[in-house]
């Protein structure tokens, strides 16, 4: 994966030392150690809790609620995207939605739909201007965001709280964790942007519920 891709993917793991060019230094080792190791540990709390059973990589549903997601759309903002499917890196990283245009569902977490928090991540800009989150900062709580599946199956959610983290201290436990809710988080970078690490300042997350199913 080129460094482009790791500067501009905007999502909650570009805390990492392979997103900021100038990241030296024993101490920013340390810290970027750290990092990989609490996103690691999130990741597998979220996986391990998580009712969806997979078998060789294939994801299986085991209840009537969740789905494997294909699309998105967010009325408020006027955003409906593909979803593309997600894993974790080799250095603890969430993957990267290739399409700046499309959306990444964390596939190794839990399904929107069942009990946890599924997560979606999304690029804000790109270098030649905006991409799919780039308004995803205007949504207000009670906005409704709808997932559907390749069989048309629909999910709606709702917006109940949204939360701007400095990008070295987001609570991956929350973004990430388990829940007897079923939650479905959006990430993306939103703040100004810092050329010296070439990446946001802070990472947004818009926090959602199921209201259907």
């Amino acid at each position: 994966m080129n460094r482009w891709w790791l500067v501009c993917l905007c999502l909650f793991f570009v805390l990492l030392s392979g997103c900021s060019s100038k990241d030296t230094g024993k101490a920013a080792e340390n810290n970027d150690v750290s990092q990989i190791e609490r996103s690691k540990e999130a990741i597998k709390n979220s996986s391990t809790k998580a009712s969806a059973k997979r078998y060789d990589g294939e994801i299986i549903k085991d209840n009537n609620t969740s789905i494997i997601p294909k699309t998105i759309e967010i009325p408020a903002i006027h955003v409906k995207a593909p979803i593309e499917q997600v894993g974790t890196l080799k250095n603890g990283q969430m993957g990267v939605p290739e399409d700046f245009n499309a959306v990444g569902w964390y596939k190794d977490g839990s399904m929107p739909g069942e009990r946890g928090s599924a997560v979606m991540a999304g690029h804000v800009d790109s270098k030649t201007g905006p991409a799919v989150f780039y308004k995803l900062e205007d949504l207000k709580k009670g906005d409704r965001i709808m997932i559907t599946d390749e069989d048309d199956k629909q999910l709606t959610f709702e917006v109940v709280r949204i939360e701007a983290y400095p990008r070295k201290s987001a609570p991956l436990d929350k973004v990430f964790g388990f829940s007897y809710r079923k939650k479905l988080n959006l990430i993306t970078c939103t703040g100004n942007f810092n050329r010296d690490v070439g990446t946001h300042e802070k990472r947004l997350v818009v926090y959602t519920e199921l209201v259907n199913s």
